[in-house]
């Protein structure tokens, strides 16, 4: 014999459930998926830009390593202010023998007016 449900209208509501249930699982599934997705191009772009700042920070760092290469060190700035150290003195005792040239001069145009 067969037998059949008598009651389709629960059977119904039954199957509605089940389908709406499958359907929310479905959606979720699949918004879960699209923001998997979206987070993993951000972090590849993010990826990306990292690489490019590395590699240009790298550069960046070749030439200031490069530059500071030929720098002079403090040896050779030692040298540099023991040459001025000694200009400074040699000027010092060109203007002490100027100040005598002057006072000469002065002397001798002193000598002129008054002869005259």
């Amino acid at each position: 014999m067969d037998q059949h449900p008598a009651d389709y209208a629960s059977l119904r509501f039954w199957f509605n459930i089940v389908q709406y249930l499958i359907t929310l699982a479905v959606s979720l599934y699949v918004w879960l998926n699209s923001r998997l997705n979206a987070k993993a191009r951000e972090l590849k772009e993010l990826a990306r830009r990292l690489d490019t700042a590395k590699n240009q920070m790298d550069g960046r760092i070749t030439r200031l390593e490069t530059d500071m290469a030929h720098a002079l060190s403090h040896e050779d700035l030692a040298a540099v202010y023991d040459r001025l150290n000694d200009m400074a003195e040699q000027v010092a005792g060109l203007s002490g023998k100027m100040d005598g040239v002057k006072g000469t001069v002065d002397m001798i145009q002193a000598h002129l007016l008054n002869d005259h």
